[in-house]
């Protein structure tokens, strides 16, 4: 009788350190794979609105001459969008 409990409680333990595995392999998957992709969408997508933005207003500085069709089509500088997309990431703990 003894015998038949202590192999159901080492059966249970060992299906604890088990779960206890998998619980910590799904976390570090998270933080490495899942955390970081999410991380980088989102900073793209504020780079490109700071980039859009920086543009307007370099347009407006300049007399809306220079980059007016540029604002008009949306589009942006690149330089103003690789360093807002670095500064983002920065700022969320990725540093690249």
């Amino acid at each position: 009788m003894k015998e038949q409990i202590k192999k159901k409680l080492n059966l249970i333990n060992q299906w604890k350190v088990i779960a206890i595995i998998i619980l910590i392999g799904a976390v570090l998957f998270y933080w490495f794979q899942i955390r970081p992709s999410i991380i980088y969408s989102n900073c793209h997508r504020i780079a490109t609105e700071k980039a859009k933005e920086i543009l307007k207003n370099k347009s407006e500085m300049a007399g809306g001459y220079e980059y007016k069709e540029a604002v008009e089509k949306g589009m942006f500088l690149k330089d103003d969008y690789d360093y807002a997309y670095k500064q983002c990431l920065r700022e969320k703990g990725i540093d690249k």
